[in-house]
């Protein structure tokens, strides 16, 4: 990264005088060989001040590289400048900056107060200073200011008043003069000295050699610059303004015989032709072969002042002054210039007309005229300075114009005829806008004047008018009149609308008829009339309207409608080529249609360098011809050479000037400049870091003075979609960029369409840390870490996940176990009711059983009624038979017992067959006692069951438990419950 360590001021042009000298961006003078103090055009300098470029208060020297970038040896260093920015680099020392040469590789060489060296881009374009101090004898090298620089072929010479450096081949040879050295430079690849004793010499074959007859030098200083001549000669010119020529390394005698004694002391060569000095006291002044002054550009041409220490010619033929305080810029050789009729006071400048080899031009303090000649292109040149037009300057001289080859003048005080130099009064006490002739004929009889209140009428006579007086009618100011094919007289109030008056047979009176919006007109103000193609027209706010006379209205222009569009329209003129000239709220263009562009069979041209110059309200543009268009302005008038201002050569290259990074601290990644042949772009990408998100642009087109006409378009590859629209900012921001390759590309194009070649310039924005290729590594070998580390986790996991499977395995099938137990325990209890519900069964058949016992008791009761009646019924047989038939219903109820008793033992574990093991003693009712025991009977259930009492219950009762051996504590019924037989012990 680099960081340029200079001042880098943004160019705001500053002028010594009104905004509207702005117009003059290209303004120049017109190519003049007239006699001398001719009062010729010129454009209005364009002046730089110390507020612009932030230097010194003097410009010691000029220079300009093979780009077109100019380079300015000033108080306060070395100075640059692109056409939009200016740069300041400082000399180590510190000290003011005398001269300035630029070498075949664009290194600029400088000297100054103790101080020589180079100036030549680093890497990255920004301007290094290299001393060559260390280079020179140690003896030497204690001097003062050099003051001049010169190179031939491989080597280079500075000059101070007591050495000569030489520097060839990075060393340094030390040349001392006779008696201290006045002058040193450079012309057609010769150099040359001046010596205080022996005159001017050549340096050739290593040494210093006298010119002939340069003793006629002594006591003059050369200035800085010679004038070379063709045939290898030379003009040595001297700073009390002399002028030498040199043919064959022989000094002429001085070229002129009478001379100035004008301080100069700077020249430059403007062409073959002219010769442009800097002097102390007139600014610039322009020689001819002659050597004669013929023009004169000073402060009361706008330069800042009269005291000029340098004059520079640029490859484009324009001028640059060094003056006190600032620099100066004249665009010499520019299509567009500035006439000023009165150099003293500044007058508007309403209308201008050729007649009889003159330019005449109506303004705001009168008439003026010059004599002019007409080149063979054409282009006309002023002979004289403007003289003021007698008796025209008691006003406003409105609008001159030509009416039956006469010069007719419209006035504030009234109407003139110019005869020559004189206004002869016409008609006088009525202010008057315009002329109008009443016919179209060769010589109109009478012709109408629109005034300030209605209409007055002119008669023809003789090569004069006279006035008939004001004609009878509607009383307003007509500015604007034209005639229809059909007599009418078409008149346009910029605030009212638009008149129609018809003249009377005797045309002593008209009638008038206003149309406003309601007749078809968008608005009912800023409606202008003007006739063009053999059509009355009407320019308003929403471009061009004709009348239709069967509607009696107002509607768009079919034809005009495909050049304007509805584009508010000021003003129009017709050249006598038909190309329609036109203006706007504020700009100035034309219809060409002898150059026809983008699928149509015209084109217009826009002239931004007059925009917002001429009088807005008062517009008038006079196409004389192709080569000279004379444009009102509040300064005078503009003169416009349309012919050249189209054919302007191509020539347009666009600089990439300044690279900048934005951070914390910006850094200049490209300062602009590099040496011959190396392009205009970095080849390479420029490697930035990431901590770089955005990025300042800045470029330029090195063509002085026309900066206003140029647009620029640019795209960044890699962010933009494509290239931007033209705009005239030069200069881009991008913010928030990412990493990655970025390619910038800018183009500038002029007003006519010319376009310049792309210029690039590639960056390249590091990604940051964590996406450079070891951090990638690091992140792989992170991966695989994490990876590794993830494939032991989740191993860990499956065993982990393995042992709480297991686990849980195990606890299922504890769980099973349970349910199983609980199941099995479930089936127990299933099992244990079926059997209690089998006991219940069984219980039921015991009960049953039971019942059938009861009943064999009652069977018995009744065996025992009946042998009772036995004994006392004489029936005895049929007694017997009931008997027996009762005994055998005993008998099946003894085999209920027997069906009990099995039943019993199998709900009991063979309960009765125990106690029978047990106490074989115990006799079959016992057994069917304890079985009622073990049921829960009471004694009256037992007994009723065993048809006995009760109390032969308890005597059962009784011997049972003896025959058991039960202890008299134990009760019976709770024993044979629990008794479980099977069991030993028991």
């Amino acid at each position: 990264m680099f960081s340029l360590h200079q001042n880098h001021i943004k160019r705001p042009p500053a002028f010594c005088s009104a905004p509207v000298f702005c117009l003059l961006l290209l303004g120049a003078a017109l190519w003049i060989t007239t006699p001398a103090n001719a009062g010729n055009p010129v454009s209005q300098p364009l002046i730089y001040t110390k507020a612009d470029f932030h230097g010194g208060s003097h410009t010691w020297d000029i220079k300009q590289d093979s780009r077109g970038v100019m380079y300015f040896a000033n108080s306060s260093g070395l100075l640059t400048f692109n056409g939009n920015f200016w740069r300041s680099y400082s000399l180590p020392n510190g000290t003011l900056l005398r001269s300035i040469h630029i070498d075949a590789n664009d290194r600029v060489y400088a000297g100054g107060q103790g101080e020589v060296g180079y100036f030549e881009p680093d890497s990255s374009g920004v301007l290094r200073f290299t001393s060559l101090k260390g280079k020179i004898p140690r003896r030497y090298a204690h001097f003062a200011d050099v003051w001049n620089i010169a190179g031939k072929g491989e080597s280079v010479f500075f000059r101070t008043e007591r050495y000569i450096f030489q520097l060839t081949d990075q060393a340094i040879e030390v040349h001392l003069p006779a008696n201290g050295w006045q002058f040193l430079g450079e012309a057609g690849g010769r150099v040359f000295a001046q010596d205080k004793s022996n005159g001017l010499l050549e340096f050739l074959a290593g040494r210093w050699q006298p010119v002939t007859n340069s003793q006629m030098l002594l006591g003059s200083y050369i200035v800085s610059d010679l004038v070379p001549l063709k045939n290898r000669g030379l003009l040595v010119t001297t700073l009390d303004n002399q002028y030498f020529p040199i043919r064959d390394r022989t000094m002429q005698p001085p070229a002129q015989k009478h001379r100035e004694p004008l301080y100069t002391p700077s020249f430059s060569k403007l062409n073959d032709s002219l010769i442009v000095a800097a002097t102390s006291t007139r600014g610039c002044v322009i020689l001819d072969k002659q050597l004669h002054i013929i023009q004169q550009i000073a402060s009361g041409d706008g330069l800042q002042g009269n005291n000029a220490s340098s004059v520079f010619v640029d490859r484009n033929a324009d001028i640059w002054v060094g003056i006190d305080n600032g620099i100066c810029f004249i665009s010499y050789n520019s299509p567009v210039k500035y006439l000023r009729p009165n150099k003293v006071n500044d007058v508007e400048g309403f209308s201008s007309l050729v007649f009889n080899n003159s330019l005449y031009i109506s303004t705001s303090n009168g008439l003026y005229m010059a004599p002019v000649t007409a080149q063979a292109s054409g282009l006309l040149n002023i002979a004289e300075d403007f003289t003021l037009v007698k008796n025209s300057d008691n006003g406003e001289a409105r609008k001159i114009e030509e009416i039956n080859q006469q010069l007719m003048l419209a006035h504030n005080n009234g109407i003139y005829q110019v005869k020559g130099r004189e206004a002869v009064p016409v008609s006088l006490g009525t202010g008057t806008w315009t002329l109008l002739p009443t016919t179209s004929g060769f010589l109109a009889p009478s012709i109408l004047a629109g005034t300030y209140n209605g209409l007055e009428l002119l008669r023809y006579s003789g090569g004069s008018f006279r006035s008939e007086g004001k004609m009878s009618g509607l009383p307003d100011s007509y500015r604007f009149l034209q005639r229809d094919n059909q007599q009418n007289i078409w008149a346009s109030h910029p605030y009212r609308g638009i008149y129609r008056m018809t003249l009377a047979a005797d045309n002593k009176s008209y009638s008038s008829r206003l149309y406003t919006s309601k007749d078809g007109l968008p608005a009912d103000i800023n409606n202008y009339v003007f006739r063009i193609r053999n059509r009355i027209v009407f320019a308003t706010v929403r471009g061009i309207y004709e009348f239709n006379p069967g509607q009696d209205r107002f509607s768009r222009s079919a034809y005009f409608d495909r050049l304007f569009g509805q584009a508010e329209i000021r003003y129009m003129a017709e050249d006598p080529e038909g190309n329609i000239w036109f203006t706007n709220r504020d700009k100035i263009g034309v219809v060409d249609f002898s150059k026809p562009g983008d699928g149509r069979d015209f084109s217009i041209t826009y002239f931004p360098e007059l925009t917002d110059t001429f009088l807005r309200g008062l517009e008038n543009i006079y196409p004389y011809n192709r080569r000279n268009v004379f444009i009102g302005s509040e300064r005078g008038v503009i003169h416009l050479d349309y012919a050249r201002y189209i054919r302007k050569p191509v020539d347009l290259a666009v600089l990439l000037t300044e690279v900048r990074a934005i951070s914390r601290q910006d850094t200049v990644l490209f300062g602009g400049h590099l040496l011959k042949n190396a392009g205009n772009g970095s080849h390479e990408a420029t490697v930035v870091s990431s901590g770089y998100k955005a990025f300042h642009f800045e470029f330029s087109a090195p063509v002085y003075g026309m900066q206003g006409n140029l647009e620029y378009s640019y795209q960044l590859v890699g962010y933009d979609p494509g290239w931007s629209s033209w705009s005239a900012r030069p200069e881009k921001d991008y913010t928030n960029l990412s990493d990655g390759d970025y390619v910038f590309k800018v183009k500038a194009r002029d007003n006519l369409g010319n376009e310049s070649p792309a210029v690039t310039y590639e960056i390249r924005i590091l990604p940051p840390w964590y996406k450079t290729i070891w951090a990638m590594a690091v992140y792989v070998l992170f991966a695989l870490a994490v990876g590794y580390l993830f494939v032991r986790w989740q191993q860990y996991k499956d065993r982990r996940r393995q042992l709480r499977f297991d686990e849980e395995q195990k606890r299922m099938q504890y769980i099973y176990e349970l349910e199983l137990e609980k199941s099995e325990k479930e089936i127990i209890k299933l099992q244990n009711e079926k059997l209690e519900n089998e006991v219940l069964l069984k219980k039921k058949e015991l009960a049953n059983t039971s019942l059938h016992l009861a009943g064999n008791v009652s069977t018995l009761e009744k065996i025992k009624y009946e042998l009772n009646k036995f004994t006392t019924d004489a029936d005895h047989q049929e007694n017997l038979r009931r008997i027996t038939a009762l005994l055998r219903s005993a008998e099946k109820n003894n085999e209920g017992w027997e069906q009990f008793e099995a039943h019993f033992d199998e709900l009991n574990n063979g309960f009765l067959n125990y106690l029978r093991e047990v106490c074989p003693a115990l006799s079959r009712a016992e057994l069917r006692i304890c079985a009622y025991l073990r049921l829960n009977l009471s004694s009256k259930e037992i007994a009723q069951q065993l048809n006995i009492t009760v109390r032969g219950v308890e005597i059962h009762r009784y011997r049972i438990r003896k025959k058991l051996g039960l202890d008299t504590s134990v009760s019976l019924a709770e024993y044979l419950v629990t008794l479980k037989p099977g069991v030993s012990g028991e």
